[in-house]
């Protein structure tokens, strides 16, 4: 960091509501990069002791690598960020050595975090269907025990022993309060990406950080557990610890924060009093501008090839009696299921009900399909077709390939990758691929960003990429999981619109899993809800509201047809 010649922007001992307040964290001249490159001006910024902040503003405005910066896990690039505590915690002498901060002092609470659980256990995503039964995957009582919270080195000859009991205690209390008892015995592979952002936070929470950054915290948790996690926010903005949370929109600011920081486009556009902000804008401040134009999605360059063609009836998906067991848990019980063509289904259900697990039976990826009786477009799983012939029909959108995705190809080569169903692209894309793939990107505001690598874009930014990626092969069945989780408000119109002219143009059926009822496309014509596993509504939606749509359990129609051509 460069540390001379710059002057704080306020000085120490400035006063904060009626008292005086020391400074904990001071952003002196620091820059930071946008999507795609080039940066925005010099950011100045002081929080104070007494102080709990909101970062907001659309994606790709900066502000998850700012708070990277301040969490120790990027550089400042230039100017400097200065702590106002020592190694230990106490308030004296600043420090600007980002090692000194890191860990305990400062916790960073990141959907990106999950990456490490998936990379190690399951380095494609096929392997964590495989790797569920393993005794080698880690438990999540093993991730949240005491060396693992302290990171303590088995081979470090220091003692680094804390006090047992007390830790024991403190993580009963943090469990209890996230709700997440029944999860200790499970492996880190085999909860739902809801459940892991709870594990996580738990991890944050028991290194007892000096501040608390909570990026996105709500994206990905049902319904049921919003209010409980505002809960207890709540509760953390009464404790010692300072908290920060980062959002798109002003709804996913609890009460208790007290000022705001509002960016776009890499630069500061107001900071202050929370009111004081909110009276000067009408929101986080709007992303570029993008194309949302509503006409029907044009078909490609040869008006042919590329296109999912189907007979309307048959049948895409049946799934009847399924169950499906890991480590002597049932995690799905009696499922039937049918979808047929020119069906639009929602999948819903609280965080650990069985979406993903049904999900990974109709991708291909899931081993005990061959265990029960799945059919996929007309065929028995388990009659010799390959998983490629699957993966050939099926376009596909979630948020673990968002962490698989390798951070170096460019966003056209993440979209190309689509039609060959690789995490990665190890192929040579023909040019009517390329131009199906910048066609898709320009679809979705991104075709500034084609050459720019994935792994520098914002999360929300590369959720849209994944979803070109999905449409890319204009597949007979769009399998869109939580596509919308991390978009501010005017990219998540941009995905709804884009997924309701695929179901109106083409002949794709779609299925749309969704935590969020603002991200909830038109198209929908049926809805299927999950919990603990079992089916508790299934059925036409019929004009109803959606998110409101919990018809009593019926069966499924029988298939009206035994198979669904492309």
């Amino acid at each position: 960091m460069v540390s001379s010649g710059i002057k704080p922007m306020v000085k120490p001992g400035r006063r904060s509501g009626d008292v005086t307040a020391e400074p904990f964290i001071s952003v002196e001249g620091a820059v930071l990069r946008r999507d795609g490159g080039g940066t925005g001006p010099a950011i100045w910024w002081q929080i104070l002791g007494d102080q709990h902040w909101a970062v907001l503003g659309p994606n790709g405005s900066g502000k998850s690598t700012l708070m990277l910066k301040i969490a120790g896990h990027l550089p400042a690039e230039a100017g400097r960020i200065v702590y106002h505590l020592t190694a230990d915690g106490s308030a004296s002498r600043p420090i600007t050595t980002r090692d000194q901060v890191k860990g305990r002092q400062i916790a960073y609470v990141d959907f990106r975090l999950q990456r490490s659980f998936l990379n190690r256990e399951a380095p494609f995503h096929q392997a964590r269907w495989n790797s569920l039964s393993s005794g080698d995957a880690p438990l999540v009582s093993e991730y949240l025990s005491e060396a693992a919270v302290n990171c303590a080195n088995p081979y470090q000859v220091v003692d680094t022993r804390g006090d047992p009991e007390r830790f024991q205690a403190e993580r009963a209390r943090v469990v209890a309060l996230l709700g997440i008892e029944p999860l200790l015995d499970r492996r880190l592979v085999q909860i739902s990406s809801g459940e892991r952002r709870k594990v996580v936070m738990a991890r944050a929470l028991l290194q007892r950080p000096r501040l608390l950054i909570l990026d996105n915290p709500f994206a990905g948790l049902d319904q049921g557990f919003r209010p409980r996690l505002r809960e207890i926010i709540g509760r953390l903005l009464m404790d010692e610890m300072r908290v920060m949370v980062v959002a798109t929109e002003w709804d996913d600011v609890p009460a208790g924060i007290t000022h705001v920081l509002l960016l776009d486009r890499g630069r500061v556009v107001a900071q202050g009093p929370r009111e004081s902000v909110l009276a000067r804008s009408a929101g986080p401040a709007s992303p570029e501008p993008v194309s949302s134009e509503q006409a029907p999605v044009r078909l490609g360059p040869s008006g042919s090839r590329g296109e999912a063609r189907t007979f309307a009836g048959s049948a895409l998906v049946d799934m009847q009696g399924v169950n499906v067991t890991y480590s002597g848990i049932r995690i799905l019980s009696q499922v039937d299921w049918t979808v047929h063509c020119g069906e639009h289904w929602a999948v819903l259900g609280p965080n650990g009900a069985g979406k993903s697990t049904l999900l990974s039976l109709l991708l291909g990826d899931n081993p005990q399909a061959y265990a029960n009786r799945v059919t996929l477009f007309g065929r028995r799983r388990g009659t010799g077709e390959s998983i490629w012939e699957v993966k050939g029909r099926i376009g596909w959108a979630a948020p673990e390939l968002q962490l698989l995705t390798p951070a170096g190809l460019s966003c056209r080569e993440v979209v190309c990758s689509g039609f060959f169903d690789s995490v990665g692209l190890f192929r040579r894309c023909s040019p009517w691929q390329q131009e199906e793939a910048s066609h898709w990107l320009e679809r979705l505001g991104l075709s500034g960003l084609a050459q720019a690598p994935f792994g520098a874009l914002s999360e929300g930014l590369q959720r849209l990429v994944l979803v070109a990626r999905a449409a890319v092969k204009r597949p007979a069945l769009l399998v869109l999981d939580e596509p919308c989780q991390g978009l501010d408000a005017e990219r998540r119109d941009l995905v709804l619109d884009a997924v309701d002219g695929i179901g109106r143009s083409l002949d794709s059926s779609i299925i749309y899993v969704t935590h969020d009822p603002r991200a909830l496309p038109g198209i929908i014509t049926h809805a299927l809800r999950l919990d603990r596993g079992q089916v508790t509504a299934r059925g036409p939606v019929n004009g109803r509201g959606l998110w409101e749509w919990a018809e009593p359990a019926q069966r499924a129609a029988p298939a009206r047809d035994d198979g669904c051509a492309r």
